[in-house]
């Protein structure tokens, strides 16, 4: 029972969009605070002395419309996420433990290379990308030129990122699937 309270529920807009997952604990108190209602429930009921509730599965505000945006922070794991977990390279299709981030000008070569340009990084959404750590290895501090190699496509800022990322087949088995068409970026699971 205890553990129930901290199933994932899916938190919807009062315009039916995903804005986050949140514990069924927390979905609870938000119908009581009549500031949601549950959109689907699962089969299983919470009870006291005085009240039955059916679990939520999904609830959605009422009064809030808004579709949270949020700046997308320089991090391995959103670079990651916008090069779709596929190596700039080879094109490789990986889980997240198998991929790293490589600068594609290395910073022995960054100098010489960019200049003292103020306006570009070297740590920069634009000399960033998600390589296979064979593609990472053969590459070293060695440039695309030196070895020959071209990106699959040039490494740009991303201006809007989903507010949640979602297992296909989590959302499959939570019921969620119909309302993750918008705001969600959903990801098929790959193997370990």
């Amino acid at each position: 029972m205890e553990r129930l309270l901290y199933d994932p529920v899916l938190v919807l807009n009062a315009g039916m969009v995903p804005i986050e997952i949140c514990t069924v604990r927390k979905a609870v108190l938000d119908l009581f605070r009549e500031i949601a209602v549950a959109v689907s429930s699962t089969d299983k009921v919470l009870r006291s002395p005085s009240v039955s509730i059916a679990v939520p599965r999904i609830i959605s505000r009422l009064r809030y419309n808004k579709v949270p945006r949020r700046d997308v922070s320089l991090t391995k794991y959103n670079v990651m996420l916008r090069d779709d977990l596929t190596c700039a390279y080879c094109e490789e299709r990986l889980p997240p433990h198998d991929l790293t981030v490589d600068h594609v000008v290395p910073r022995s070569r960054w100098r010489r290379m960019m200049g003292d340009n103020p306006g570009v990084s070297f740590n920069s959404w634009e000399n960033l990308v998600t390589a296979c750590k064979r593609c990472n290895f053969r590459k070293g501090d060695r440039t695309l030129a030196e070895l020959g190699w071209k990106l699959r496509s040039k490494p740009i800022r991303p201006t809007w990122m989903p507010q949640l990322v979602i297992a296909r087949d989590h959302a499959e088995q939570m019921g969620w699937l119909d309302y993750c068409q918008f705001n969600v970026r959903l990801i098929d699971r790959l193997p370990n």
